[in-house]
Formats: structure tokens, C-alpha cells, sequence
């Protein structure tokens, strides 16, 4: 009995246009290809809905790369900006048919990946995948990483990552004040009331830090309840002092924790660059040393680390500063 041999031979062509179609539909993005010429040959419904096409766009044929250019310039998509600019800044990019990978934030808040790669026989195809919850899941556990989870504080790898900035522009002629801040009566309230008072009064008090302090400085919470607070750009002595009492009026007295009412104090420890150093380790130390002078010394609510020497006039301003 002889066997009929079947050949595998290449599917003909309506299957394989089928079978495209079916890639193209099913894609989980857009795809736009384009001619040698940058004319639309192909928009899939997905490119249609993610760039929000309306179907004017499509009448009378495929629109040409310039038309799609000029309509998203038209509607603000590129920002402000003048249309034709805008429209022939992108045309030039895209005869250059160069391989491409970037990321656009469309006005509605939509972050799309669009990667573009030339055709051998010319021509070019791009894609376009909306990545906007990928990049929120990233951006928040790179917020995670680098804050406190119960304060919604800065942590203590973001503050010394801020620390060594302000010391780079301390190199450039900056000057900057480190405060260490420790809360007084804090042990009493968690033993007395529980951990849930103790983590409400934190959080209290972070909402106290963010309301005493500009947005340029820095509030991070570095322990249980021990706090960091960076003050760049300081010229005077009074701009540290007027923080630093800002920051005890704000945090010391009465608070009102799940209807409890408590009452904590502050005590303060500040260390200036470049006059108390330079190295990160080191000022930290300086002002957790006067940090625990101003506790030691009792009811003083701030204290100076002060190393003796002279400080720069720059931030001396109307007086030197002298304290013990």
C-alpha cells in the first residue's frame, strides 16, 4: 500500500493575511506601520482607542504620518507649543527612520512606551503600550523604599541621599544646618497608652513637622521617635534660630491622640556645614552630641553643637555666634 506524502508547503496568502490580522488584533497595544513614504498603511483598534483617534481621522483612507503629527500638536498632546513647530520638528525625527524607544505622558495622565523600528523593505512600524500602572507600582515602591510607612516621612536613606546634596552645594559656598530633633515624654505615652497612641501622635507630628517647614527642607523620621530635619541655604544665624523655635512651638505642648489628650516636648540638636564639618557621619555625630547636651542640660529646648570656631560672616550676619 503506498503512502501520499503531504508536503509542507507555505500557507497560502489569505491565510497568512488572516493569521496577521489576527496577531494585529490581538496585540495588546497599538501598532501603526507606515510606508517608505510615512504614509499609514495600518492602525489597529487598539492604537485608535489608546491615542483616542476619532474615525474623521480614517475617512477617505488612511491618514498620512504628518496628518496624525499635526492633529495631536492641534490638541495639545505635545504640550504648548506652536502646531507647526511642533509638527515639523517630528516629521524630520521620523525621516530618519532611526530605531527609537521613549515614553510619553499623554495630557489625560495615560504614560504610553512607544518603540518605533524601520522595515527592511523601507518603511517603519511603532508600538504603542500603555505602561501607566506598571510606572505607578514602580513609583510607588521606590516611594516605599525611600519613606517611613507610618509617617509618610522621608526615611533615612532618602535623608542622607538629601544630606550629601546640600553637602555638594556646601563645597560650591552653600551653607546648611542639620537639626536632630528627639521627642521628650514620648516613652511614657506609648507605655501609658499603647503602641496604636503612640503611632497616632507620630503621625500627628509629622503633620505638624510638614506645616512648620518650608518645601525645601527636609523632614525625615530616622527612629522610633528621633527626627532629621535639613536646612539649606541658611545666611544668618537667625534663620536657623527662627526654625529651630518654629519647630519647638509647633511640636511642643498638648495634643489630642484617639481623645486622649497628651503632652510631649522637643529637644534639639543642630550642627552647621561647613563650620561643624563636612562629612555626613560627622555632622550627624556633632548635632546628636549637642542633641544630647540640650537633654542633659534640662529645658533647654535647642542647643548649638558651636565648635569654637569663628563663624563665616556670610551667616554671622549681624552677630558672630557665640554659644557654650
Amino acid at each position: 500500500m503506498s503512502h501520499m506524502h503531504v508536503s509542507q508547503s507555505t500557507p497560502p496568502l489569505e491565510q497568512r493575511v488572516t493569521l496577521l490580522e489576527a496577531v494585529i488584533n490581538n496585540f495588546p497595544g497599538g501598532i501603526l506601520v507606515l510606508d517608505k513614504d510615512l504614509n499609514v498603511v495600518l492602525c489597529n483598534e487598539q492604537q485608535k482607542t489608546l491615542l483616542q483617534y476619532p474615525d474623521e481621522l480614517f475617512t477617505g483612507g488612511n491618514p498620512r504620518l504628518e496628518d496624525l503629527f499635526r492633529f495631536n500638536a492641534e490638541r495639545g498632546e505635545y504640550g504648548p507649543g506652536d502646531v507647526e513647530e511642533q509638527v515639523k520638528l517630528r516629521m524630520e525625527r521620523a525621516r530618519q527612520m532611526l530605531p527609537h524607544v521613549f515614553e510619553r505622558t499623554r495630557p489625560n495622565g495615560t504614560v504610553i512606551e512607544i518603540r518605533g523600528m524601520p522595515l527592511a523593505q523601507g518603511g517603519f512600524v511603532t508600538t504603542y503600550l500603555d505602561v501607566t500602572e506598571q510606572r505607578r507600582q514602580q513609583a510607588l515602591i521606590a516611594h516605599l523604599a525611600h519613606h517611613d510607612p507610618l509617617t509618610d516621612l522621608p526615611n533615612r536613606v532618602l535623608m542622607l541621599d538629601r544630606l550629601s546634596q546640600a553637602l555638594a552645594r556646601v563645597r560650591r559656598g552653600d551653607v546648611m544646618a542639620l537639626f536632630y530633633l528627639d521627642l521628650d515624654r514620648f516613652k511614657p505615652v506609648n507605655d501609658t497608652h499603647g503602641h496604636a497612641v503612640g503611632d497616632a501622635l507620630l503621625k500627628e507630628v509629622a503633620t505638624r513637622f510638614r506645616a512648620a517647614t518650608r518645601d525645601t527642607d527636609t523632614v525625615a523620621r530616622v527612629g522610633g521617635d528621633e527626627f532629621v530635619v535639613l536646612q539649606s541655604g541658611v545666611r544668618l544665624v537667625s534663620d536657623i534660630e527662627v526654625l529651630a523655635e518654629r519647630l519647638v512651638r509647633a511640636l511642643s505642648g498638648r495634643y489630642k491622640v484617639a481623645g486622649i489628650p497628651v503632652e510631649i516636648g522637643v529637644s534639639i540638636g543642630i550642627a552647621i556645614a561647613p563650620v561643624d564639618g563636612l562629612d555626613p557621619d560627622e555632622l550627624m555625630k556633632r548635632a546628636d552630641q549637642a542633641l544630647y547636651r540640650s537633654k542633659s542640660q534640662g529645658g533647654l529646648d535647642y542647643c548649638f553643637y558651636a565648635s569654637g570656631e569663628p563663624m563665616p560672616r556670610i551667616i554671622a550676619g549681624e552677630r558672630p555666634l557665640h554659644l557654650a
